[in-house]
């Protein structure tokens, strides 16, 4: 029976010492974590930052150096969460990207135009991690970057993944251009055919 009390007590003063470590804090939702795009495309992933505790945090959101290369915009202008804040209500952070061109084509004219692509190579995938760091309001408010102030931090994972699309060479340019062509010459020869049968025309008349 004293073991159980001595338990009990050594619980309630355990969980006493660490609530109030957590009071405040924040939290990352996402419901999309990678993105499979083709090349020279847009896209958005959106994750939601969130304080559950009954305590105001202030944050700085971040994105991994390895994502920089691609990110055209980024709606991450958060810098407090209030109290209460829960999962369900979080506050929207939203990162754009653009994939570049990555993978080789094969082209039968000034290395642009005729052009068709295998997709041999191995897909190109840009990692990275969304982080959330709780910092102090002083802190936030002098544009530190961290150290001994950071309380907390949690990330997620961002992969986008370049898609590789499959196409053969496409021939319609070729074939409008030699259409072209012909009309051009037909319309030249129906010309000189005129213009000879008028000059032949003008000759009889004066005689």
């Amino acid at each position: 029976m004293k073991k159980n009390i001595a338990f009990l007590f050594l619980t309630l003063v355990l969980v006493l010492t660490v609530v109030p470590l957590y009071s405040a804090g924040v939290g990352l939702r996402w419901e999309q974590e990678t993105a499979l795009v083709p090349e020279n495309s847009d896209v958005c992933l959106t994750y939601g930052v969130y304080n559950p505790w009954p305590k105001d945090s202030y944050v700085k959101v971040q994105l991994s150096e390895s994502l920089q290369e691609i990110i055209i915009s980024s709606d991450n202008k958060v810098d407090s969460i209030p109290r209460s804040t829960f999962s369900n209500s979080s506050i929207p952070v939203r990162f754009c990207f653009k994939t570049p061109s990555i993978y080789k084509k094969d082209c039968l004219l000034l290395d642009s135009l005729l052009c068709s692509q295998s997709c041999e190579e191995e897909m190109k995938i840009y990692e990275g991690r969304v982080e959330v760091v709780e910092v102090s309001e002083s802190q936030l408010k002098e544009g530190g970057s961290g150290g001994s102030a950071t309380t907390m931090t949690v990330s997620a994972p961002l992969r986008v993944k370049v898609q590789c699309i499959p196409y053969s060479t496409d021939y319609s340019l070729v074939y409008i251009v030699v259409g072209a062509i012909a009309l051009i010459i037909l319309a030249w020869r129906i010309y000189k055919r005129k213009s000879k049968v008028n000059s032949q025309d003008k000759i009889k008349k004066k005689k």
